[in-house]
């Protein structure tokens, strides 16, 4: 296992366990530990697996780096906001959202959550959701301390079939245009 290197990068806001910023070019390695990480420790709560990621080349998370907005809490946490799945223009999805067990109750959550909500509201969009596993209370109390909200849609989880996951929705208001300061690369 490689040592974990020090990440530094401008901070967005607030006081979480260590800055958080937005990955950018060159942070492939970093979003690569992080991410496989996460799927280590919390296999039940993504759609993917660490099996299906762990041979990725460089080239591919260098490239993940580019294809969302991804934001991380040094090596400890990690979340990514997206321009819709579902391709409506005013909407933004929060994707692959995982803190460190380290950082739990500790505001590492909120901070990665404002974070997509900035980047969001500064890209245009009027709407965030998400997609919670059944059972994952701790995700849950997070984004309902958040404002998001359980919509009622269910699906079945990708990595596992046996286990569903409900959409949750935040609505974005004007309040959110006015203290949304600019997002930092």
């Amino acid at each position: 296992m490689r040592p974990a290197r020090r990440v530094e990068g401008p901070a967005l806001s607030g006081s979480a366990p260590g800055p958080v910023r937005r990955l950018g070019p060159g942070d492939g390695e970093l979003l690569r530990d992080v991410r496989l990480a996460a799927l280590l420790e919390a296999p039940h709560a993504f759609a993917s697996t660490h099996e299906r990621e762990r041979d990725d080349t460089a080239e591919q998370w260098e490239a993940r780096v580019g294809r969302f907005a991804w934001f991380a809490v040094d090596r400890h946490g990690l979340v990514a906001g997206a321009t819709s799945f579902d391709g409506l223009p005013d909407r933004r999805d929060l994707i692959s959202m995982w803190v460190h067990p380290s950082l739990r109750g500790r505001g590492a959550a909120g901070e990665l959550i404002g974070a997509v909500r900035e980047w969001a509201v500064a890209d245009g969009a009027r709407e965030i959701t998400l997609w919670v596993v059944d059972g994952n209370d701790p995700a849950a109390r997070a984004y309902t301390r958040a404002g998001f909200a359980p919509t009622g849609r269910r699906q079945r989880l990708p990595s596992n079939p046996a286990v569903e996951e409900e959409l949750w929705l935040l609505r974005l208001g004007e309040r959110d245009r006015e203290w949304a300061g600019p997002v930092q690369a």
